[in-house]
């Protein structure tokens, strides 16, 4: 009887815990992964703040309709890291048949073959995801794009760029749980 009554808590747990995965991460079968060291970054617009591992080199760029902070763990080979840039745009997004068409348009432009995309709500927000693989400076790369709509005049692009072919789930989960701290 005991037995069958911690079979029952425990599984209780196991499916409590597989339902408070975000999304975005359950999308890519990603483990929530903590990191030490982080720190708050926030952009220059004071539009949306991140948080990166504080040995991780960060720039800050904006204009007059954007504004963005891209890091890369430069202490790692190119081949062993990942490239991560969130940008706030002011601009209106429509998740349409006119907006794919263009986003596969740019992916062929890049020659860029996409594996997955979808729609998800990544905090209470419509959004759209693509991944896409291809050769950039003779290196096997992939490109996790994602698309945050915010209102209807703003919106979230962000995008997790992996090259080489080792570890690349981990490191494009890696750049998932990070996508994940963003607050806006």
């Amino acid at each position: 009887m005991k037995m069958i009554k911690y079979s029952i808590i425990l599984l209780v747990v196991l499916l409590s815990s597989c339902a408070t995965k975000p999304a975005f991460i359950s999308e890519f079968n990603c483990v929530v992964e903590s990191f030490s060291n982080l720190e708050k970054i926030e952009d220059v617009k004071k539009l949306f703040t991140v948080q990166y591992p504080d040995t991780w080199k960060t720039n800050l760029y904006y204009d007059k309709n954007q504004s963005s902070i891209f890091t890369a763990d430069t202490t790692k080979q190119l081949k062993e890291t990942m490239l991560l840039d969130i940008t706030h745009i002011s601009n209106q997004l429509k998740f349409d048949a006119n907006f794919t068409k263009k986003f596969n348009s740019n992916l062929l432009k890049q020659q860029l073959e996409e594996n997955s995309s979808g729609t998800l709500t990544f905090k209470d927000k419509e959004a759209y995801y693509s991944l896409a693989t291809g050769i950039k400076r003779t290196f096997k790369y992939q490109i996790l794009t994602l698309f945050i709509k915010l209102d209807e005049k703003n919106y979230i692009n962000s995008t997790i760029e992996v090259f080489g072919d080792s570890l690349v789930n981990q490191r494009i989960c890696k750049g998932i749980n990070l996508v994940e701290k963003i607050t806006y």
